[in-house]
């Protein structure tokens, strides 16, 4: 709703008092002045009106922040800070002592307090299949034969030839120059280019890097690491061309690289594992292979490691009987990167996998087994990470394991916590609340500026004068003081189902009267409570017509946002996040109501004014009319 006032008496006809000399404006402003006053009394009532609700708006919020934090009741809700929910009380703590065979995820509410003894002999793993075969094939980069010409073009253009290696990441400049290149006769020739290239390459590289030439004169650069895998050599530069090595080609493959690149036989691959169905083309890069196998059903993770340049296969699933299965129907991919020793007529060999295994246990002298190493047993979700270490006897016998024992309690801390938590989040709600209500009504005093008064005052004059225009526009609010009352009054009352108030667990309402019903906690009255007599403090709470009930049924009919049912505050003002409660709202028609005044309001003004103008204008023409009479009644008779 936006209903601007008219602020202008001016008007663009007429003599505004050019005949009469008269200050047509300010007397034209005078006469509004009557109408004005409503439109501005009229604007101000809307501009507090609005305030109001965002105040309204504003307490609805804290009201329903501090209900859903503690008080969550709908379906699935979190039982973390949940004062409505008995497994809340019953949240639990797990402790291991003695070895470091298991960690503790998790504790479920309710979970067994019985004591746990786990020897863990066995942990459960996945099925893997590895590459026995350096993928990339030996570590050399096959160059070419020299091209002469086109180094001594570069040479000549530029007075040196330069390219750029990379071992292992280290990036170095070769640089060949025109000195360096000519033999004896001051020629340039394969055999001195060669030559310097060795020297060049020995100098930045050590024996790392060596240059072999075949009995052609073509180039290679050879990694020797004494035959370790992993390393990866890196030409670039357009001049490495000359060279016969293609600028940005490398020892080493990538998951960029397409499978023609790997050396296969023929132009399609296709292969099945688990009896899933895939099939790529020599144009599908490792990439391609891997999202497409992994992002299947067949219930294994594809990778390749550029460290050790190898592929690995894993079952997505630990356990036994969860395995890998492969066949190859066409090409040789699988073969290719895996070895073609662990294949057999195009399918994996049985032992060419590493099988998986269950996890096996003994709890309290029970042993059973599991398909994974995380479990849940007793309400308690464990972690087993080691196998037990065994214990031997003199003569190098195993004759037990060490024991990792468990231990499972009530988590009185965190309920404690949250308790505490509760009574700080209250007592920040009720300061808020009673800050409206118990503010000075200073807006009495101080009416929202007018468009004029402002343009008589500074920023900081308008940011003074408006704070106090906002300041008691609740005050005395009656369904905000019930509220805090009706919240104040449940909090004392016993619950039918419990034997124990508030007070019996070290929590009452503060002595000084200006905390206004602000609880006080003795934090060690209510950790003795928690420790003897929990059974109670749950039904206090989250027990038939507990304080949950309660408090949740207080604050719903307050600030319960909803169209069909809503809370008293929000029938007044609606809520923030609601647009239906907003435009169903009390004040929402009491502003419509203001707007149509203001439109009414503004329409009689300009109607007004119209009116003053013709009047004001008619009287500027008779004066005028008179005024050239007089003149021409003067001419005759000086005649």
């Amino acid at each position: 709703m936006n209903v601007n006032s008219t602020s202008s008496v001016s008007s663009n006809n007429g003599f505004s008092g050019m005949i009469s000399g008269m200050d047509t404006d300010s007397l034209v402003e005078k006469l509004l002045s009557g109408t004005q006053s409503k439109i501005d009394k009229q604007n101000a009532l809307k501009t507090q009106t609005e305030w109001k609700i965002e105040n309204y708006r504003d307490v609805i919020t804290s009201i329903n922040s501090f209900s859903s934090k503690y008080f969550d009741t709908s379906y699935g809700a979190s039982t973390t800070n949940n004062l409505s929910s008995s497994a809340f009380f019953n949240t639990m703590t797990s402790k291991v002592s003695g070895g470091n065979a298991v960690k503790i995820i998790s504790s479920a509410a309710g979970a067994s307090t019985e004591d746990m003894n786990i020897i863990v002999k066995q942990l459960a793993s996945k099925a893997k299949l590895t590459s026995s075969v350096n993928v990339s094939g030996e570590s050399v980069l096959k160059g070419g034969k020299v091209n002469v010409d086109q180094i001594k073009s570069v040479i000549d253009t530029s007075g040196e030839f330069t390219f750029t290696l990379s071992l292992d990441g280290a990036q170095k400049a070769i640089t060949l120059k025109k000195e360096d290149i000519m033999d004896a006769d001051g020629n340039i020739t394969e055999d001195s280019v060669i030559s310097a290239l060795e020297t060049e390459i020995s100098q930045k590289f050590g024996g790392y890097v060596k240059v072999n030439v075949d009995s052609e004169k073509a180039v290679s650069l050879a990694i020797d690491f004494n035959g370790e895998k992993g390393h990866e050599l890196k030409v670039t530069g357009s001049n490495a061309g000359a060279l016969g090595f293609e600028p940005g080609s490398s020892t080493r493959i990538s998951t960029s690289s397409k499978l023609s690149d790997l050396g296969l036989t023929g132009d399609s691959f296709s292969f099945e594992i688990n009896g899933e169905k895939f099939s790529f083309t020599a144009d599908n890069t490792v990439a391609d292979v891997i999202s497409a196998v992994n992002k299947s059903d067949a219930g294994v993770k594809l990778s390749y490691s550029s460290i050790s340049d190898s592929f690995s296969m894993e079952a997505t699933e630990s356990g036994a009987k969860y395995g890998i299965n492969i066949t190859e129907t066409s090409g040789d991919f699988l073969s290719k990167i895996f070895g073609a020793d662990k294949f057999e007529n195009g399918a994996l060999k049985a032992d060419a996998v590493v099988a998986g295994k269950d996890a096996v246990v003994s709890i309290n002298g029970n042993e059973f087994s599991r398909t994974s190493n995380n479990f849940t047993i007793e309400g308690v979700t464990l972690q087993l990470t080691d196998v037990s270490t065994a214990k031997y006897d003199a003569s190098g016998n195993v004759i037990g394991y060490e024991e990792s024992k468990i231990t499972t309690e009530r988590d009185t801390d965190a309920i404690f916590n949250t308790i505490k938590s509760f009574v700080e989040d209250y007592n920040k709600m009720i300061e808020k609340l009673n800050g409206y209500v118990y503010e000075e009504p200073n807006y009495r005093k101080y009416a929202p500026l007018t468009d004029a008064q402002r343009d008589e005052m500074t920023e900081s004059q308008i940011e003074k004068w408006e704070e106090k225009s906002k300041q008691g526009l609740l005050y005395g609010d009656s369904t905000i003081r019930n509220f805090l009352q009706n919240m104040r009054s449940a909090l004392y009352t016993k619950s039918t189902t419990s034997k124990i108030a508030l007070y019996d667990i070290g929590i009452e309402t503060s002595s000084n009267k200006d905390d206004r019903g602000k609880l006080v906690i003795d934090e060690e009255a209510l950790k003795k409570a928690l420790s003897t007599n929990m059974e109670e403090v749950e039904k206090l709470f989250a027990g038939t017509n507990g304080l949950a009930s309660k408090l949740t049924d207080i604050m719903d009919r307050t600030a319960k946002v909803s169209a069909a049912t809503p809370g008293e505050l929000v029938r007044i003002a609606g809520a923030k996040e609601s647009k239906a409660t907003q435009t169903q709202s009390t004040l929402y028609e009491e502003l419509r109501r203001i707007d149509e005044r203001i439109s009414l309001l503004n329409t009689r003004y300009n109607k007004e004014k119209d009116r003053y103008w013709k009047q004001f204008n008619a009287m500027e023409t008779i004066i005028s009319n008179y005024s050239a009479q007089s003149a021409y009644l003067g001419q005759q008779f000086t005649y």
